[in-house]
């Protein structure tokens, strides 16, 4: 995971480069969690691997850039996995997103 992560931007991923992603791994699944319409803007993320081991990723503003914020195996309640990493995400992020769509 740390060769996917190492490869993120520093910075939340657009939409486009989520897609770009799953081109690049056939045996990949991506799931934007943390996703803001108007900005283009996905902030979190659940890879699964080959189907049978998953991975949610944060972007963490405070300067450790894409983290892994949970491993899991196939078969775990996904929703769970996406209600922790959102959970994760925070509140100050619908700040961030309304800051933004204001200054546009």
């Amino acid at each position: 995971m740390t060769e996917l992560t190492d490869s993120l931007p520093d910075r939340p991923l657009s939409t486009s480069e989520i897609s770009a992603l799953e081109a690049q791994h056939d045996d990949y699944g991506f799931a934007p969690v943390g996703f803001f319409p108007d900005l283009d803007a996905v902030a979190a993320f659940v890879v699964i691997i080959n189907g049978d081991r998953g991975y949610s990723l944060g972007y963490d503003r405070n300067g450790d850039g894409w983290v892994v914020v949970e491993s899991f195996e196939d078969g775990e309640d996904f929703a769970g996995v996406t209600d922790r990493l959102q959970e994760w995400m925070g509140d100050d992020w619908e700040e961030f997103e309304a800051a933004a769509v204001e200054s546009e």
